[in-house]
């Protein structure tokens, strides 16, 4: 599982400590979890945009529309957590290994390349299915452009935490 980490918890820690004491606790915790989450699309989209820079065209192509994006978001004591499971499932409905493409190795069956069986199996099948390779690709299709954006998704919290802190301190 790869951790993408967004530092700055002294800040939530503060907004932590004023949610607790605040009238609209609710109102204003689900307003701090909206910020959040309004950040994470521009990762996910990331991914989606850039996945054609990372493994080959017919794959890319084939992968990205199978690509699933769960955000979960846990808000304890003084941390928030916010993580991305990303899934894909392939066309058999079999889950596709995107471990093994993060870490830069693609699997797959080389398509046109079946070769008949020895003489006593074919009784059995004239012909054994296209081989499997392994092919390596450049490797944190996901996390590259997770870490690139990150930046950008501070930002956004930050001023989330800006808003909510703004309305405890208005009232």
């Amino acid at each position: 599982m790869t951790t993408v980490r967004v530092v700055g918890g002294d800040r939530f820690r503060v907004i932590t400590r004023q949610l607790r004491g605040a009238a609209n606790r609710k109102d204003l915790v689900k307003e701090l979890r909206k910020g959040i989450l309004d950040a994470v699309p521009a990762l996910k989209d990331a991914v989606r945009s850039q996945a054609a820079g990372y493994l080959p065209d017919r794959y890319a192509i084939e992968l990205v529309p199978s690509l699933t994006m769960r955000t979960n978001t846990t808000t304890t004591g003084d941390q928030v957590t916010v993580r991305i499971v990303v899934s894909a499932r392939g066309q058999g409905g079999n889950a596709r290994q995107l471990g093994d493409i993060e870490a830069g190795q693609l699997r797959h069956p080389v398509f046109g390349r079946s070769r008949a069986l020895k003489r006593h199996a074919l009784h059995r099948a004239t012909s054994r299915a296209s081989p499997w390779v392994t092919q390596r690709v450049m490797p944190k299709f996901v996390t590259g452009p997770m870490l690139a954006g990150q930046a950008e998704v501070r930002r956004e919290i930050e001023a989330a935490v800006d808003r909510v802190l703004d309305k405890i301190t208005r009232g």
